[in-house]
């Protein structure tokens, strides 16, 4: 049996004002479902970063005796969607540095949907909002702009798009939209509906009867999601503005690596199995970005699931060792770096015999 290990990001504390203090985002929904959400109050604009300021400053009159750092960043807005700011034309929004303060990663000359709150006269905003990179909130921005301009929101909207390759916020803005997709809703009392991504990966229903509803879609070859779990939805529209349903899918190439490692004798080994690429700066990047799929494995058997076009090689730590003691397979080649499993977008690569020759056991 296979414990696949994973890297995912945490946040643990929130933005304030002038320190930060322990916090959890768990009491936000994850802007998908049909709680309308993502119209959250407070000030809601799209904009583009135009600098960003590292300042320090001491704490609001409540707070603690010491200065806190955070980011002053710059935005020339495109559109405001809730909230009246003093000047919308140009904004500044403060955010935590990261790292555990929960604030946002913005990048300057990229184009966000921001959610900033109110406090002491200044905009604040961290991950523990619904703000995100235009590219991934396109659907958001077509559902706003429908409540600002007729007061309605279309029953279920979202948007299919190819996730990146890394797993930070900081990656968020390499999303691809994916154009041309199918969509169809199976009801629970037979009904079918479809449509079809436009050129932003969003897709929308505007009327639909109310009930539970499976959504079905067909993804590029070489993509999938990473849950197979179907995906289902309950419509309710209360208000009559709109059920207003949010689901986006980011899918991710389906490439995958499986084998078996065993030793000389052709027993199998338990440990540890990782992901490489070969190229040197690669292998750099794909460490910025959080690495690649790694698992345990009990039996030798592994299986290295969305694995994106590339050339690699295994890593396995036998079980019981620290991680200096690594094996390679293929062999490290010193010269051109020639020895590698290539895999082409959601190519199966299985059955690999990865043998592992252990040094002799110490008396």
């Amino acid at each position: 049996m296979l414990r696949r290990s994973l890297l995912a990001i945490l946040a643990v504390l929130t933005w304030s004002a002038g320190v930060a203090h322990a916090c959890s985002c768990s009491f936000l929904s994850n802007g998908h479902g049909c709680d309308k959400s993502w119209t959250s109050d407070g000030i809601v604009f799209l904009g583009t970063v135009t600098s960003k300021t590292l300042v320090e400053e001491p704490p609001d009159s409540g707070g603690e005796a010491r200065v806190g750092s955070r980011y002053a960043i710059r935005f020339s807005t495109v559109e405001i969607f809730h909230g009246n700011p003093a000047n919308d034309g140009e904004l500044v929004v403060y955010t935590g540095l990261g790292g555990g303060d929960c604030g946002y990663p913005f990048a300057v000359g990229v184009r966000y949907l921001v959610y900033a709150s109110i406090r002491n006269g200044r905009l604040g905003t961290g991950i523990c909002s619904f703000t995100g990179p235009e590219v991934t909130a396109s659907g958001v921005i077509k559902e706003l702009r429908s409540l600002r301009d007729t007061g309605r929101a279309d029953d279920l909207f979202g948007i299919i798009g190819e996730a990146p390759r890394g797993v930070r916020y900081e990656d968020t803005p390499n999303t691809r939209p994916l154009a041309g997709v199918s969509i169809r809703l199976k009801g629970s009392r037979g009904e079918v509906f479809s449509t079809i991504t436009d050129a932003h990966g969003v897709y929308s229903f505007s009327t639909l009867p109310l009930g539970t509803y499976q959504i079905e879609h067909d993804l590029p070859l070489g993509l999938a999601r990473n849950s197979k779990e179907p995906i289902s939805v309950e419509l309710s529209d209360q208000d009559g503005r709109g059920a207003g349903c949010r689901i986006d899918v980011f899918a991710r190439p389906d490439g995958v690596i499986a084998g078996t490692v065993v030793d000389g004798s052709g027993k199998p080994l338990a440990g540890f199995v990782a992901l490489e690429p070969v190229d040197p700066d690669e292998a750099k990047l794909s460490s910025q970005r959080g690495g690649l799929p790694g698992c345990d494995t009990l039996d030798g058997n592994f299986t290295l699931p969305n694995v994106p076009p590339g050339r690699y090689r295994l890593i396995f730590h036998p079980k019981g060792t620290d991680f200096r003691h690594a094996f390679y397979w293929p062999a490290r080649n010193d010269g051109a770096g020639s020895d590698a499993i290539e895999v082409a977008l959601g190519q199966h690569v299985e059955n690999i015999r990865f043998e592992v020759v252990l040094p002799p056991a110490k008396n």
